[in-house]
């Protein structure tokens, strides 16, 4: 049997080595707010943590921002709690150098919102839109997610989710984002007014409602150095445990921390999003 060289054994070692490092990811949580089952941010970092960690992740968390240490042994930041754009100037300069680096972002829904409309515009910025005081408005209660044709990665072999959380509708968005999808808002469209993007089509072949209001839910947003992936649902816990809900939240984690395999948190066949 012939040697293989050592050049080639070592570029093997180096290949395997690259492909197992795991993604670092931190939670960045708060206090629980709202009514029973809502904003339950603490129950996302008890049971989150260990499910990352189970899928090949090197996973942590807290309530307090993260550290300079802590973000620069982090790939994916994930920001889950209420105000999570109201940030001190010390973590609005962390954070930005986090992303200048390459760290990736993952936003879910209260984590979009400043209360401080002076830091809205840095957010918008950061993120590719934030909640601004006072136009951005919600509504609980039942809602239905429609993914956009084409779809992307982190949403493929989605069709329509249903869910009882809540929308928001009326942000500050930056034209630079790629809507993965959209929910109906309280607001119909003006009689005679044209729908916003009328050629758009829904995964599973839904047709428009060209009388009410759509808005986006779920987006992307990415620059040079970084990528950011926003959420808005999530306000009712147990919507965490949907199977496809999570597999999306799963694959949008792989794709803010830059990995060629999208699907590498994910479990396989338990709880992958229907395949088209």
């Amino acid at each position: 049997m012939k040697r293989l060289p050592l050049l080639l054994i070592l570029t093997l070692l180096y290949c395997n080595t690259l492909v197992a490092a795991p993604l670092r990811i931190f939670i960045r949580s708060g206090p629980k707010s709202h009514g029973p089952g809502a904003h339950d941010h603490p129950a996302f970092l008890r049971d989150w943590v260990p499910l990352l960690n189970s899928r090949g992740a090197n996973a942590s968390g807290g309530d307090v921002f993260p550290s300079e240490e802590q973000l620069a042994a982090t790939d994916v930041l994930i920001i889950h709690r209420d105000g999570g754009g109201d940030l001190t100037p010390e973590d609005a300069a962390r954070l930005t150098t986090f992303t200048q680096r390459g760290g990736g972002l993952m936003v879910i829904h209260a984590g979009c919102y400043v209360a401080a409309a002076e830091k809205s515009d840095f957010y918008k910025q950061l993120i590719g839109g934030s909640w601004r005081k006072p136009m951005t408005r919600f509504k609980e209660g039942p809602m239905k997610v429609y993914f956009h044709e084409p779809l992307h990665p982190i949403v493929k072999g989605c069709n329509t989710l249903e869910m009882d959380d809540e929308i928001y509708f009326d942000m500050d968005l930056s034209p630079e984002i790629q809507v993965l999808a959209s929910a109906y808002t309280p607001k119909p469209v003006a009689k005679g007014q044209e729908p916003a993007q009328p050629e758009l089509k829904f995964s599973g072949g839904e047709s428009r409602d060209v009388s009410r209001d759509l808005q986006p839910q779920l987006w992307t947003y990415e620059k040079a150095a970084y990528r950011a992936f926003v959420c808005i649902p999530g306000h009712i816990y147990t919507n965490f445990a949907n199977p496809e809900f999570q597999n999306i939240l799963l694959r949008g984690i792989a794709w803010a921390g830059k990995r060629e395999n999208i699907d590498e948190l994910c479990s396989g066949t338990e709880g992958a999003p229907r395949n088209r």
